[in-house]
């Protein structure tokens, strides 16, 4: 009988002009169904045993909310991450995740049509992921058919990701979050990629002599391994996952987004 997968993501920072963030991250991961309601049943065991609902990773970093009395406490905290990375470890078949610099972002949406083309970051790095996990199913064999995408509701940009995906036979839906606990993981994984990602810009910023080296900037080495060629695809991250300039560029050229100076409008 043909195994039924399911893939959960989610987004780590919302893309807004005042988020503290220089990057916006969408991750999750693709397992079979039997494998996630095994997750889900553990991956909650652990949450009770520390007295927490859900994993909120922005709450957890900062010790707010139901973590508040966390702070300082490196075992417990250690140990609770070390308990959650074991249970996706063992579960899942791979992980995705892509990262958008949102000062990039608005760079080149001020050259291009960026956002009438992909609407958002959000909506940009949602399709990637989506991309990503087409491009593993095609490498197993796997019918699309038989993977169903999620995504947490409340993520914003929901509208222009279904808009970018529906161009591509690509169908992702919007669960509850009760519905929605392996979508914990995306947020687990997306914050662990948000801090490599925002270390490395930062130490970009305060380090000229990484500024000068192509290599650091165009790849924020250690987030990812280099993903494979995406020969058929209009969008273009960089090798590490990363929409960094120069990727972003790369993208709507390869997609054919007009320049903003070279755009005339259809006549009325």
């Amino acid at each position: 009988m043909a195994l039924f997968y399911a893939a959960y993501f989610d987004a780590s920072a919302t893309g807004h002009r005042n988020d503290p963030y220089p990057v916006l991250t969408v991750a999750g991961a693709v397992a079979p169904v039997k494998r996630w309601i095994r997750f889900v049943r553990d991956w909650e065991q652990v949450l009770k045993d520390e007295n927490i609902t859900e994993f909120h990773a922005t709450d957890f970093a900062a010790s707010l909310g139901e973590y508040k009395g966390w702070k300082g406490d490196k075992t417990r905290r250690a140990n609770f991450l070390r308990r959650l990375g074991g249970i996706i470890k063992r579960d899942v078949n791979r992980l995705f995740m892509v990262t958008v610099e949102l000062d990039a972002w608005s760079a080149v949406n001020q050259e291009y049509l960026l956002e009438e083309t992909f609407h958002s970051p959000f909506a940009l790095a949602g399709f990637s992921v989506l991309l990503q996990l087409r491009k593993w199913a095609q490498g197993k064999k796997i019918s699309e058919r038989r993977i169903q995408s999620v995504f947490e509701e409340g993520d914003a940009g929901w509208g222009g990701l279904k808009k970018l995906c529906a161009r591509h036979n690509l169908d992702p839906i919007e669960l509850p979050k009760p519905k929605a606990v392996p979508c914990q993981l995306g947020d687990f994984v997306a914050w662990k990629n948000r801090i490599a990602a925002t270390n490395s810009l930062r130490r970009l910023a305060t380090d000229p002599k990484q500024q000068t080296t192509p290599e650091v900037i165009e790849n924020l080495r250690g987030i990812l391994k280099e993903l494979a060629s995406l020969d058929k695809m209009l969008v273009r991250p960089g090798p590490a996952g990363v929409y960094s300039p120069k990727a972003l560029i790369r993208t709507c050229q390869r997609s054919k987004v007009p320049k903003r100076s070279e755009f005339v409008p259809p006549s009325v």
